[in-house]
């Protein structure tokens, strides 16, 4: 069901991820160990919002780090506001910066415009659409950018309120994979379709828990329409390996073991965003606590078996207010001088190009 394979980790691997879990000593964080599939930059609808120009700065910076991936946003909102009236403009120079970079996509397939909703615009863009509706629109995506692009997330962290008005709703969540996953294949049969990359997030009432959501997933029978799923395994202000609660990057192995559980042993996993904001805001980190915790993130996945691309989230800080978390994840300053993140993705690529 995917294009790509990753070995099992080594012994080694293995006790360093047991660590999130409660089951090992502390591990050092070290790039011995390869993320195999690729390591990506998610940088999601702020490259919409770039001129092409900008762009290409922007893409040929990623390459540079040694990335082979990109995460983009394909905005419906953005593309379709007026029923009927698509404008791809945006998408199209952000899609083709990155291919000129030699730079594979992924797409988000995400938000909605006021008129394709249940609800009356209420949730705004963020609120679950009409699922045949948004079918479409999967469809006219897919035949837009199929010499282009091969792998489809569906939403972004649709486990969360905040991202799936009026409330997360998992049964709403697999009427619309299924629309999207009958337009994917009926327009690119080779095309993946990832369950959009889930937040961390307890069952609370109103979020509902990754590894909730994906269990009932399985009990919906929606495994029939996706070919990975996608995780957001963020665990800043503390290191991937601290046993704090809100430490989810424990996520990436329990949802594994559902997912193997129900024999989809092979499955990819993807850790489509995780990274840490620098800055002055609480739960902010020193940048040289966000290079320790992507380093060791990219470390931890190694243990993992038939683990996707790795995407860090951000590129460049969205903003210049040092006390908003959302302004400063990007591995580079406003200014586009480097954190310490940027040597270590270089680092990991490295390894990866390598082949060790």
């Amino acid at each position: 069901m995917t294009l790509w394979r990753i070995a099992r980790a080594g012994l080694t691997a293995v006790v360093v991820l047991a660590t999130v879990l409660g089951c090992a000593p502390e591990p050092t964080a070290s790039t011995d160990t390869v993320i195999r599939s690729g390591l990506g930059i998610s940088g999601g609808h702020s490259w919409l919002q770039l001129s092409a120009e900008e762009l290409d700065r922007q893409m040929g910076l990623v390459a540079a780090t040694g990335a082979t991936w990109v995460r983009i946003d394909i905005d419906w909102s953005v593309i379709e506001p007026v029923r009927g009236k698509q404008d791809w403009s945006a998408t199209d120079r952000a899609v083709r910066a990155a291919r000129a970079h030699d730079l594979s996509v992924l797409a988000i397939l995400t938000y909605a415009p006021a008129w394709a909703g249940p609800h009356g615009g209420v949730g705004g863009s963020k609120a679950a659409p009409q699922p045949v509706l948004f079918g479409r629109f999967v469809g006219d995506a897919v035949e837009h950018y199929k010499n282009q692009i091969a792998h489809w997330e569906i939403w972004n962290e649709p486990n969360v309120t905040a991202f799936f008005a009026p409330r997360p709703d998992v049964a709403t969540y697999a009427h619309l994979l299924r629309q999207a996953a009958q337009a994917v294949r009926a327009r690119q049969p080779h095309g993946q379709i990832l369950v959009g990359g889930l937040a961390p997030a307890a069952d609370n009432g109103q979020d509902i828990s990754p590894t909730s959501f994906v269990e009932d997933l399985y009990e919906l029978g929606a495994d029939a329409d996706f070919d990975a799923i996608a995780v957001h395994p963020y665990s800043y202000p503390e290191l991937p390996d601290s046993q704090s609660w809100y430490n989810a990057f424990g996520n990436l192995m329990r949802i594994r073991r559902i997912m193997d559980s129900h024999h989809d042993t092979t499955m990819q996993l993807w850790p489509t965003e995780f990274g840490a904001p620098t800055g002055t805001g609480a739960r902010a980190v020193s940048e040289d606590v966000q290079a320790r915790i992507i380093d060791q993130g990219l470390g931890l996945v190694t243990a993992i078996h038939d683990v996707g691309p790795v995407f860090v989230y951000s590129l460049v800080d969205a903003g210049p207010d040092s006390n908003d978390l959302e302004q400063n994840f990007g591995m580079l300053r406003r200014d586009y001088t480097e954190k310490p993140a940027v040597t270590v993705l270089r680092t990991h690529a490295e390894v990866l190009r390598a082949g060790r």
